[in-house]
């Protein structure tokens, strides 16, 4: 069974559940006793707790994890993780997990080392688990779960494509199909296939990229019931600096609710500069134009996400979430 179904049986766990297979997976990897699940609205951010027979120094070890069923787990919930370092840092030694049903970013992963705190993501859950417990659990009958290789070697090129893709205007052409590709492999199915350089009625509006969307379940049929978004427009802007207050407008241009949708993607090489963080805002709250900003990092982390059979579009919803809470 590929990782990624693997994930979706996980999601389809209520949270509690999902707390009882973690703990069965930390039982059953045989480095622990005394496995304990907290239950009750006050866990002081300890789900379960454990102890480890240090092989090294033979006396045992506490370790305690925070279970987050969520598909992708980024600095947000990394920073979250030192209000539970502060509580344990007092007590005996511990080591402190955090467990979540999908993926880690790079970037949380980064924070939690800094910090001395694992991460237990779908594919670390997927080793430690015997095939009993995959079995009794989702009927799964082996434990070789693992992402298809030809899926890792397009995020690798992928990856490799933005990096020696050279930012400015002389390389725009190159740098729209690289993204035009990149959204496809991410995003298609359920998206259908991009469709180029598509002006309006008028031939005043030219939208780089447009992603018809009917799917009737997801990720895309909500940004379809929230946002009118028919259709997903992209612009990509190969600028060597931050994108400014016009290439917003710009693109606010092609958002109307009775034609593509109120929904775009404004892919650029760095993240946006402050008029144009304002004029995102002003298009939000004065149209109703949601404009999510899509820059080099968020790309490579939407990539690994998929590399890690996750599903990247929910690296756009934590973005469209940040943003909504931030007003």
């Amino acid at each position: 069974m590929r990782l990624d179904v693997f994930q979706d049986s996980l999601q389809a766990l209520s949270p509690m559940d999902f707390e009882k297979f973690v703990g069965d997976v930390i039982r059953g990897s045989g480095r622990f006793k005394d496995v304990r699940i907290h239950g009750g609205p006050i866990d002081q951010g300890i789900d379960i707790e454990a102890i480890e027979i240090d092989p090294m120094l033979g006396k045992p070890r506490r370790w305690i994890f925070q279970v987050k069923k969520t598909r992708v787990a980024g600095v947000d919930v990394a920073g979250y993780m030192y209000a539970i370092l502060r509580i344990v840092e007092s007590q005996e030694p511990t080591q402190v997990v955090l467990v979540v049903a999908g993926s880690v970013t790079q970037r949380a992963k980064g924070i939690l080392e800094r910090m001395g705190v694992e991460a237990w993501d779908s594919a670390k859950l997927a080793e430690l688990a015997t095939p009993e417990l995959l079995k009794d659990w989702f009927g799964i009958e082996s434990n070789t779960l693992a992402v298809d290789d030809s899926a890792k070697q397009k995020v690798k090129a992928f990856k490799a494509s933005i990096l020696a893709t050279t930012a400015g205007k002389g390389f725009w052409s190159a740098y729209q199909r690289l993204i035009a590709d990149l959204l496809e492999f991410l995003f298609c199915p359920p998206l259908e296939l991009p469709r180029y350089e598509l002006l309006d009625a008028d031939k005043r509006n030219r939208r780089d990229i447009l992603f018809a969307n009917s799917t009737s379940k997801g990720f895309w049929a909500q940004i379809r019931n929230d946002y009118l978004a028919h259709y997903i427009v992209v612009d990509a802007k190969n600028y060597s600096k931050p994108v400014t207050k016009n290439a917003v407008l710009d693109i606010a241009h092609y958002l109307k609710p009775y034609g593509c949708g109120m929904f775009a993607l404004l892919v650029s090489r760095r993240a946006p500069g402050n008029a144009a963080s304002h004029a995102t805002r002003e298009q939000w709250i004065g149209a109703n134009k949601m404009i999510v900003h899509i820059n080099d990092d968020i790309l490579i982390e939407m990539l690994e996400v998929r590399e890690n059979g996750g599903e990247p579009n929910e690296v756009i919803r934590r973005q469209i979430d940040d943003f909504r809470m931030s007003l």
